[in-house]
């Protein structure tokens, strides 16, 4: 059978595509549309034809992230396999998370987190779509708490922890980012899930498990 044709990409997902990668590694500001441009093999006419400004794009870029985040938390918290209990799936999916952050491998930079640092004062609608990627994180791992606490009877403060929880990656990363020390990322973020679970009440036995 003859070879199907590979659908074309659409210039708008060429362009996120490439805006994802360069404003996590130079940031929203240092960036240049040019740039954008350049990377995703699109004319700066075609940029401005789907997009009105560089901030427009980067607001896609957050839906795509968004996106993109919450198919990998539901992917890494299936890998605790069929009929797992709720304590072993939040510790799976914190120990997926901490080896993927660490692998060297990874390019070690958040999107939200990045953009938020540059644009808080100067770029209101950019922060609320920073936030509003920060609180869907926050409210699919505050399901996970949730469900965990319920399993152990435990009455906990799941927003805290949910909490606690983001800001240490975004805190890792930072550090990892002066340091370029990758063991910074996998200390900071293993104690605390191992204080997640035993605010949880996880026993000894599947504390180990996350570790």
């Amino acid at each position: 059978m003859p070879k199907t044709a590979e659908k074309p990409v659409p210039a708008p997902e060429k362009l996120i595509f490439a805006g994802v990668d360069l404003f996590r590694r130079h940031g929203y500001v240092a960036t240049p549309v040019d740039a954008i441009c350049a990377a995703a093999g699109v004319s700066k006419g075609a940029f401005f034809h789907h997009f009105a400004s560089k901030e427009a794009l980067a607001e896609a870029c957050m839906d795509k992230w968004d996106e993109r985040m919450a198919g990998w938390d539901a992917g890494h918290t299936a890998t605790a396999g069929d009929g797992a209990d709720a304590v072993t799936i939040l510790a799976t999916y914190m120990r997926r998370s901490i080896a993927f952050l660490a692998d060297p491998k990874t390019f070690a930079s958040c999107l939200p987190g990045t953009t938020v640092q540059e644009i808080s004062e100067s770029h209101p609608a950019l922060r609320e779509r920073s936030n509003q990627c920060f609180t869907k994180a926050h409210e699919r791992f505050q399901t996970l708490l949730a469900a965990a606490a319920n399993e152990k009877q435990t009455t906990v403060d799941t927003t805290a922890l949910a909490r606690l929880w983001i800001g240490t990656i975004q805190g890792a990363l930072i550090l990892f980012k002066a340091s370029r020390d990758v063991s910074v990322i996998e200390s900071n973020v293993s104690h605390v899930s191992q204080y997640i679970l035993q605010q949880i009440g996880a026993t000894d036995a599947e504390k180990a498990t996350e570790s």
